[in-house]
């Protein structure tokens, strides 16, 4: 089951909106063949695993997989027919499937068919893995990571910060890391005064990876035309208080304001948007912690000082966990 989650970790970021999944053949504790889900709408990790092994082969093995096979037809079809079919006697799975179109109907139909079937080997590390498909599931909201950067005294942005200009407080090697987060997510949100002072393109143009999807708070419609998050680089929805809109690769969806924060969340959900970024500003995040609903916190501490401006949001959680980037130091939050 460890293989399997070795496996599976190597579809980060290329799955959305499938989970992450590896699976691994075993005949008397030897590994025969083992695959993982590459990408959305590719053959899964079990049709990898037994894609060249015959019924003679397979007469003694034990399929591990970290989540339950799929029952249902997708972009491909159901994987829990492909192990009926290949005549597997033992099937050991890492979690069941929260997946309302799975959620045990895998592990039913394997047993059905006189397949033994073991499930809740590693559990807890199979359910962190897939953390973001989970949280989506089960609590009907994508999973959301605050993230930000702050100088040594504690500032996110200096007193005379120029509008359109970036003032970067990390040092290369941790923006290439926040890039290389966008890649791993499925979108990125910020609000409008971000968009005004940086003009972002939010994009992972600093690591090689998917571009997530551009949210943006935006209640009045104030955001220029030709700003970057509004360019073909990835899609984007702009949230609003004002209209329903469809341009191109952009989105206009209106929300409830008053309930600013839960509305997005719940149009990202029917959006089908499984994880988002935080990336800001300091009113945005202070929005999201304010009303406790986040689930994990990175926040890049510099080396350097500003001496005020705009202050970093202050966190009062003692779990912390430290690393350090380079010359920058990171702090890792869980809710």
């Amino acid at each position: 089951m460890h293989r399997c989650l070795t496996l599976a970790k190597k579809g980060f970021g290329y799955t959305y909106p499938n989970p992450m999944v590896g699976a691994v053949v075993v005949v008397a504790d030897i590994i025969l063949a083992e695959g993982w889900h590459q990408k959305s709408g590719t053959p899964h990790a079990e049709v990898h695993a037994l894609a060249t092994l015959n019924q003679t082969e397979l007469k003694n093995a034990t399929l591990y997989v970290n989540l339950e096979p799929c029952a249902h037809h997708g972009k491909t079809p159901p994987c829990c027919d492909l192990i009926i079919a290949k005549g597997i006697k033992k099937v050991v799975v890492g979690a069941q499937d929260p997946n309302p179109k799975v959620a045990g109907k895998g592990i039913m139909a394997m047993r059905k068919a006189g397949i033994e079937v073991i499930v809740g080997v590693l559990q807890d590390a199979c359910v962190e893995l897939n953390k973001r498909f989970y949280c989506y599931h089960t609590q009907k909201r994508p999973y959301i990571i605050l993230k930000w950067a702050q100088s040594l005294d504690g500032y996110m942005a200096p007193k005379n910060d120029v509008k359109g200009e970036v003032t970067w407080i990390s040092d290369i090697h941790s923006q290439q890391l926040a890039h290389r987060w966008r890649a791993e997510e499925h979108a990125i949100l910020v609000g409008r005064k971000t968009i005004e002072a940086d003009n972002p393109e939010l994009t992972t143009r600093k690591w090689t990876g998917t571009n997530p999807i551009r949210l943006v708070i935006d209640p009045e419609l104030k955001v220029e035309e030709n700003s970057n998050v509004l360019n073909n680089a990835a899609q984007s929805i702009i949230f609003n208080g004002l209209l329903n809109k469809e341009k191109g690769n952009v989105v206009w969806e209106k929300i409830n304001l008053e309930n600013k924060i839960e509305s997005i969340l719940s149009k990202a959900h029917l959006h089908g948007i499984q994880s988002i970024l935080v990336e800001g500003g300091a009113i945005t995040l202070n929005h999201f912690l304010k009303i406790k609903l986040w689930d994990e916190c990175r926040i890049i501490t510099s080396q350097k000082t500003l001496g005020g401006g705009v202050k970093a949001p202050i966190m009062s959680i003692d779990k912390k966990e430290k690393k350090t980037i380079v010359r920058d130091s990171l702090q890792l939050i869980k809710s």
